[in-house]
């Protein structure tokens, strides 16, 4: 109880300090003002000092700079989804070919078993009449009571 109460004054005062030290951190607009036209400029306009001018073209060159990186690497990543794209089509492609031809394999073995289980068959003949001392052959039709 007491490790939990200590913890929590402590993300309190942590959290204070923070928000103490960021609303300090507010820049000064006082040196910003307006300027109505016809005071040596043609339409009014916001007028800063020179060295806040510079800070403000810096800031926009360098956010220009991280855009112009930020596009390229979605560029990059775009190519790299198209890539992907195009392998997993291919793939599915594939799959579906696989599967066409097992699925025609399956209902080749299945007729064929089919052919095999049925009871019955056309055969060829032979054998010898020991009696009356004679071969015999033939065609007939059979049907299987055992198989082995």
């Amino acid at each position: 109880m007491r490790k939990r109460k200590l913890f929590a004054m402590s993300a309190l005062i942590v959290t204070a300090i923070l928000l103490a030290a960021g609303t300090a951190c507010s820049g000064d607009t006082g040196n910003i003002r307006l300027r109505p036209a016809g005071y040596e400029l043609t339409e009014p306009a916001y007028v800063v000092p020179v060295c806040d001018g510079r800070d403000t073209v810096e800031l926009i060159e360098t956010q220009a700079a991280e855009l112009t990186a930020l596009r390229e690497y979605l560029s990059a990543q775009n190519a790299s989804l198209e890539q992907i794209a195009e392998e997993f089509e291919t793939l599915e492609a594939a799959v579906a070919d696989e599967r066409a031809a097992w699925k025609a394999e399956t209902e080749r073995l299945a007729k064929q078993n089919r052919r095999l289980s049925s009871p019955w068959a056309v055969g060829l003949f032979g054998g010898y009449d020991p009696f009356r001392k004679e071969a015999v052959c033939g065609v007939g039709v059979s049907y299987v009571i055992i198989r082995f």
